[in-house]
């Protein structure tokens, strides 16, 4: 995979990480922290429920990501 050099190109690489996963994704924040893109996502319809992508700049492979049910933190 190539690098992310930009907010929309990390936003659609969280998106299409999340879909595999959930039906509703929505954006909701995305910022670049020193060397990763930290995005998040709303995936509920009803209830508060997000994920948090975290993404290598570099290579554009998923670093990390979470799940919270309840607010975002």
């Amino acid at each position: 995979m190539t690098g992310i050099l930009t907010v929309e190109q990390a936003t659609q690489a969280a998106i299409d990480f999340a879909r595999k996963y959930y039906s509703f994704v929505y954006p909701v924040a995305a910022r670049k922290e020193n060397s990763r893109w930290v995005v998040d996502l709303d995936i509920s319809y009803f209830r508060p429920s997000y994920v948090r992508v975290k993404i290598v700049a570099e290579t554009g492979n998923l670093e990390d990501f979470s799940v919270t049910l309840g607010p975002l933190l």
